[in-house]
């Protein structure tokens, strides 16, 4: 890899892991979304520092270096789908429960009026 694109994407991962925490201690996204979003930029980092365990890997599963980072970028998104789908999941299921409260509440209170 050229190190001009080495130090294009070692700026880029700086930048978004700065931007994730930036945004965390100003408390506009809790820590529990951000956890997936901290390992990207790290593996981002990661990835162009030890390029040769890219070039590993990728001769290991017969496959160009280009489309290994690709595939971890894909499976990055997936898993970042998969936590957005879980958390969607449990939040529908809190608001259901939190509007069965509400009407009970709302009955009591016509009962007694």
């Amino acid at each position: 890899m050229p190190i001009i694109q080495k130090v294009f994407f070692c700026t880029v991962a700086i930048f978004l892991l700065v931007i994730i925490l930036s945004v965390i201690r100003k408390r506009k996204l809790r820590e529990n979304y951000s956890l997936l979003w901290i390992f990207i930029s790290l593996m981002l980092l990661v990835m162009v520092v030890l390029y040769p365990i890219v070039i590993i890997v990728s001769n290991f599963f017969l496959a160009n270096p280009t489309s290994m980072i690709m595939f971890g970028g894909m499976v990055a998104l997936l898993l970042l789908v998969f936590q957005l789908s879980v958390m969607n999941s449990s939040q529908a299921t809190q608001i259901k429960n939190l509007a069965q409260k509400i009407a009970l509440f709302e009955q009591k209170l016509n009962e007694k009026n």
